[in-house]
This record gives C-alpha cells, sequence and structure tokens, in this order.
C-alpha cells in the first residue's frame, strides 16, 4: 500500500470546518472560481470520446489545449485516443476497480502517456483531460497539490486508491467534504479541498 506524506483521512477530518468553507466559497453562485463548471462542461460530451466539451473542463480549471493537439485530440487522430479511454471503466468510482485499473499499465495510464505525446500538452493537462472523461475514477493531480501531497513517482492514482479502498478512511473523507453539490464526485472535493490548503501556504512550508 502507498502513501502520501501524511495521513490524508487525520487531515480532513482535522480540517474539516476549513474544507467546508474552501467547498462552499469554491461552488457557490457567486464563486469566482471558474473551475465550479468543470463538473457541466465534462458532463456535456459522449463519455467514451473526447469532444469540444472536455477542452472547454479542462480550461475552467486554468490550463488550456493548444490548436493543433485539439485537432489531433478531437479529428485526425482522434482513434487513437477513444480507443484508449473505450477501455477504461466508466461508472465506477475509483474505490470500485480494480488497483490494476489505475496502476502503471493500465488503459488509463496508457491514455495519460499518449496524451503527453501532444505538443502542449503536460502532465498537467493529460491529467485534467482524463478527469474529465472520468470524473469519479481519476482524481486530479496540478503542481501545488503534487507538492502538497507528494504521492510516489507517478503512483497518484493507485495511492488515491489505496486511501478510498478502506471504507472508514473514505468515510471520514466523504463527511468533510459534504459541502459541495450533489453533482460534484468525491475525488473532486478532495481536489478542491487539497489545492486550496496548497495555495494558502508558503513555498517553504509545502
Amino acid at each position: 500500500m502507498t502513501r502520501f506524506r501524511f495521513d490524508l483521512a487525520e487531515w480532513f477530518t482535522d480540517n474539516a470546518d476549513q474544507v467546508r468553507q474552501d467547498l462552499v466559497s469554491y461552488f457557490g453562485v457567486k464563486a469566482a472560481f471558474t473551475g465550479r463548471w468543470f463538473e457541466e462542461f465534462a458532463a456535456i460530451g459522449d463519455p467514451h470520446r473526447f469532444e469540444a466539451s472536455d477542452l472547454l473542463a479542462v480550461e475552467a480549471l486554468s490550463v488550456t489545449v493548444p490548436p493543433d493537439a485539439a485537432a489531433a485530440l478531437l479529428i485526425t487522430d482522434s482513434e487513437r485516443f477513444n480507443s484508449l479511454l473505450r477501455e477504461i471503466p466508466r461508472d465506477q468510482n475509483l474505490w470500485e476497480v480494480r488497483r490494476l485499473d489505475v496502476n502503471v499499465g493500465s488503459p488509463a495510464e496508457e491514455l495519460h502517456r499518449a496524451l503527453r505525446t501532444l505538443r502542449g500538452i503536460d502532465w498537467v493537462v493529460a491529467g485534467k483531460l482524463v478527469a474529465a472523461k472520468r470524473p469519479k475514477l481519476l482524481p486530479i493531480l496540478d503542481n501545488e497539490v503534487n507538492t502538497f501531497l507528494q504521492p510516489p513517482r507517478e503512483l497518484f492514482w493507485v495511492t488515491m486508491h489505496d486511501e478510498l479502498a478502506d471504507t472508514q478512511r473514505r468515510q471520514a473523507i466523504a463527511e468533510a467534504c459534504l459541502a459541495a453539490p450533489p453533482h460534484v464526485s468525491l475525488l473532486r472535493r478532495m481536489d478542491v479541498a487539497l489545492w486550496r490548503a496548497a495555495k494558502r501556504l508558503p513555498r517553504d512550508k509545502v
């Protein structure tokens, strides 16, 4: 079992009040965070193929897909990516799938790697693209959260799987993350809470 640099369930429990405030301010009607539209944009398209709405979804999370990369993803080389996407479980939560489904060598990891071959698509953008297609299965990781959690290299999904596969630990985290709209996955609630915590800390304290 892999672990983050601190106990995740304990952190969410100890910071439950701040997590609630962060989720309310992030997803609120008058919130300034464009990321609150991620779920709505991601839900528009066909779950088995990348579409323009997915580019809007990741743009809501403050990253962009360059036009040439978008053309390859949506038009000229779309089957390369969509064929891998179709191999990834669609309606299951991360903790409901096998560990192999999110480990190195899985179709999800292969898709993430394939996306990174497109010019202008780094590991952060690739991760947000696959999360747009499988929001209940594949958690988002950006530079801030990566520095905050310090997951084992290339094993973030597996580490999160190990964390959430434990029912008691998952319930403790979920209880701290109740203050979000019902359609927002637990993974996204966690991502928002961790991202906002990471953004508040001075770099030398992370």
